[in-house]
């Protein structure tokens, strides 16, 4: 048996057990409170950080873009343009914004680049969804033509409003069998160009001559006449006098020979500081001799032949030349190549001739190489390989006249016309993103125009790029990969071997 001791000893024992026991258990709960709480805590926060940042995400844009071609990505060009705006621009979407915030299609596409103009615009653009069903008042201010349908853009200023369709903010091509769809995202490009119009104070007009079998075929070039703020139309020469309020003309591709009425107007309205783009075609079927004395009046001359490249042109199309591009301040420093050049098919050779009139320069913008060759267009269907007898290069393929002339008062005036050939304007060239030519024809009508805000940014391609290489380095690939590879490697094995063989 315990004696008093141990029972008094036990005793102390379980009450410090129970004690302890207390004091465990209150930390327990201490801690399992504190855990609760800050687990309570923790979901709070992470509710609100992401509240905060879908917040700021939908306000400020915050999103990276993982795109391969940078869909959503702003140019410089464009942030230049709006941190340029000096009034506010309302961007009305005729919808409701979840149709474009959550569709699954191509509206989120334009969403997403709205969002970013009114974020990087500090408040001087503003971009409203609205219903039209519910605003049939707004509906009837931007309804000048009766043509507003629902999901319509209306880029909007106190001078002036444009009508976008979701459509046409997207590049798209269609199948032989007649299936259209898409392959790149232009908003940026029509948005843009859409402020640019809004905000401008004046508008240049452009007029394409026609009455002479032109080529009417240039929606390419007419798209980039729109980018850069042109009022674009047509009209016949012969029939009437060149409006008041026309900036520039365009000579596209005719087949037949203008008057001497004609060119007199022409020549007339260069005089007071008009411009004029000339393409011409290698398959004429007139002399063209009014036209020819007005080129040589301005120091050009078209030959009657075609220019082939087997070196400096697309690899196996020697029709296809590529052209080294000539320094020319306003124009050729104004972009940036990035690997990429301009392609002219079926190309006349632009004669400098000297005959220009007192006061005009000529200048040539785009050359063949030294290993390019001329051949009239009825040798040409016979091959286009350099024969004995061909014409040798370099030859001009675009070049720039202009006339700088001033009054009694000193008012200067200056008069361009842009002499080029029908393939380095056709739509199948222009569209094309992986040549130069839509950005480089940009750069030259805003040097002519002497309007330099216009833009072009190219298209956001869905799919990828064509790889387009010169014959010189088809050649080159040929000789490395099919020949020089396999050569090494076999010529390697054979070593390989004899070494082993007499192990």
């Amino acid at each position: 048996m315990k004696n008093k001791k141990d029972l008094l000893d036990q005793g102390i024992f379980d009450v410090e057990l129970a004690a302890e026991q207390e004091e465990i258990k209150s930390r327990k709960l201490k801690y399992g409170t504190l855990a609760t709480v800050f687990t309570i805590l923790f979901i709070v926060g992470i509710i609100l950080v992401n509240v905060l940042v879908g917040y700021l995400t939908d306000r400020f844009v915050l999103e990276v873009d993982l795109t391969s071609e940078k869909l959503f990505e702003i140019s410089e060009d464009t942030k230049e343009v709006i941190a340029g705006l000096t009034e506010p621009v309302d961007i009305i979407v005729f919808a409701d914004e979840t149709r474009y915030k959550n569709s699954t299609e191509l509206l989120s596409n334009i969403y997403e680049t709205l969002q970013r103009y009114e974020s990087l615009s500090g408040g001087m653009i503003k971009v409203t969804y609205l219903d039209p069903n519910l605003n049939p008042g707004v509906v009837d201010k931007y309804n000048a033509l009766n043509d507003l349908t629902s999901d319509d853009i209306v880029v909007a200023s106190e001078r002036r409003f444009k009508r976008l369709q979701p459509t046409s903010l997207y590049n798209h091509k269609t199948s032989d069998d007649g299936i259209t769809y898409y392959v790149g995202l232009r908003a940026e490009q029509k948005i843009t160009s859409a402020l640019l119009y809004v905000t401008a104070d004046k508008l240049d007009k452009a007029l394409y001559i026609r009455g002479h079998n032109e080529d009417y075929g240039l929606d390419e070039l007419t798209q980039l006449l729109t980018y850069s703020n042109y009022e674009v139309d047509s009209f016949i020469l012969a029939r009437e006098e060149i409006p008041e309020d026309c900036t520039m003309l365009i000579i596209s591709s005719p087949l037949y020979d203008y008057s001497t009425d004609e060119v007199d107007r022409i020549s007339a309205f260069l005089d007071k500081g008009g411009k004029l783009i000339v393409s011409m075609n290698p398959n004429t079927l007139d002399p063209m001799t009014n036209l020819s004395l007005l080129f040589e009046e301005w120091g050009v001359r078209y030959d009657s032949e075609i220019i082939l490249d087997s070196t400096q042109s697309l690899s196996g199309y020697p029709m296809y030349v590529v052209p080294s591009t000539v320094y020319f301040e306003g124009i050729s420093d104004t972009i940036n190549i990035q690997n990429r050049f301009c392609m002219i098919p079926a190309c006349k050779p632009i004669q400098v001739t000297g005959t220009q009139k007192a006061g005009i320069d000529v200048h040539p913008l785009l050359v063949s190489s030294a290993t390019s060759y001329a051949k009239s267009v009825e040798d040409t269907i016979a091959g286009t390989d350099k024969a004995e007898g061909d014409t040798e290069g370099p030859f001009n393929m675009c070049v720039l006249a202009e006339k700088i002339a001033s009054d009694k008062n000193l008012n200067y005036t200056r008069a361009d016309i842009l002499f080029c050939s029908t393939g380095m304007i056709t739509d199948s060239i222009l569209s094309a993103p992986e040549f130069l030519n839509g950005t480089w024809l940009t750069a030259a009508l805003n040097y002519v125009s002497e309007y330099t805000d216009a833009v072009i940014i190219p298209d956001k391609n869905f799919e990828s790029k064509a790889l387009t290489i010169l014959s010189w380095q088809g050649r080159l690939v040929f000789w490395i990969v099919v020949v020089a590879i396999p050569l090494i490697i076999i010529a390697a094995g054979v070593f390989v071997w004899a070494r082993r063989r007499h192990l």
